[in-house]
C-alpha cells in the first residue's frame, strides 16, 4: 500500500509562516514528520525542519500545499501510515497541529498518541 502525508491549507500556511519566522529557505527545506515512543497508545507524532542534506534515499518525499515533507520510509510503512496534518485554532489548549491517521483505529482517546500501523496489521 502506498502511504502519503497531506497538509491542510491551514497547516501548510502555518508551516510556511514558521519557515519565514526562522529564516528557513523553503526551497531548500523540508518538514520532517515522524514519531517517537510515548503516550498511552505507544507513539506520539513529531515534526521538525530538515534541510536538503538531511534527506536521503531512505526517506519518502511528498509535496503538499507547497510544503515539501520528508518522512523515513520505515517510519511511514511501519508506524505512521497515511496522515493528514491540520492546524486547529481555538483556545490555548486546543491550538496546534493535529494529526489524523487516514487508516482509523489506532488513536488513543485523547488523540495525543497512537498505535503503530504495523501492530494493527498483525
Amino acid at each position: 500500500m502506498a502511504y502519503e502525508i497531506r497538509l491542510t491549507d491551514k497547516a501548510a500556511q502555518v508551516v510556511r509562516e514558521a519557515f519565514a519566522a526562522e529564516n528557513v529557505d523553503p526551497a531548500q527545506s523540508y518538514l520532517r514528520v515522524g514519531a517517537h515512543p510515548g503516550g498511552c497508545s505507544g507513539y506520539k507524532f513529531d515534526m521538525d525542519y530538515a534541510d536538503a542534506t538531511q534527506v536521503s534515499d531512505a526517506d519518502e518525499v511528498f509535496e503538499s500545499n507547497g510544503v515539501k515533507v520528508a518522512v523515513s520510509r520505515e517510519m511511514l510503512n511501519d508506524v505512521l501510515g497515511s496522515l493528514e496534518i491540520d492546524f486547529q485554532t481555538g483556545n490555548m489548549v486546543e491550538r496546534g497541529f493535529k494529526f489524523r491517521q487516514v487508516l482509523e483505529g489506532g488513536m488513543c482517546g485523547c488523540g495525543e498518541s497512537f498505535t503503530p500501523i504495523k501492530q494493527r496489521k498483525a
